[in-house]
């Protein structure tokens, strides 16, 4: 069977070395000037800034290591300071092609414009007990139960923020 032949990191950097060599290009950049907010508020990018987040989150408890991370929040109620404890929050979590655009409205204010992620991948990701306990360090005895999500999704759609 014939395997296509790819271009090793020796073929890459002497066409890299080449192109720089070329008199045409090398003055191709113009030089780096600073802008004023005028100049500034001109320009604007076709699709915006587009990136990725990979998150991992105490993931060394998908390898099976033991650990002892909480998530509390503290109540008080007729003197009575109850926590509420989520251990071992973690996973990993990933989220592909999202966008993020500066715009104007109409009326002249500019927004935020932030791209839903069209991937959503979800390793193990939640939270290993939940308990409503009276100490917030104590080991989560009575627990409501365990939330963790493993799959993928796909969205589409966008966010908008803008100041009041």
């Amino acid at each position: 069977m014939n395997t296509p032949k790819r271009p090793t990191l020796a073929c890459a950097l002497i066409a890299t070395l080449a192109l720089g060599a070329m008199p045409g290009l090398r003055h191709a950049h113009a030089e780096v000037q600073a802008l004023d907010d005028t100049d500034l508020a001109c320009i604007a990018g076709r699709d915006g800034l587009g990136f990725a987040v990979h998150l991992e989150m105490n993931s060394a408890l998908l390898n099976g290591q033991v650990m002892d991370s909480r998530l509390v929040a503290g109540y008080t109620v007729r003197g009575q300071t109850t926590y509420q404890v989520a251990h071992n929050v973690g996973g990993v979590i990933d989220l592909i092609a999202m966008t993020l655009n500066l715009r104007s409205r109409p009326d002249g204010g500019d927004y935020i414009d932030l791209g839903l992620p069209f991937y959503v991948g979800v390793s193990d990701f939640g939270y290993r007990a939940l308990g409503a306990q009276t100490s917030a360090t104590a080991p989560v005895t009575n627990s409501y139960g365990q939330l963790l999500l493993h799959g993928q999704a796909a969205m589409q759609g966008h966010l908008y923020l803008w100041a009041q």
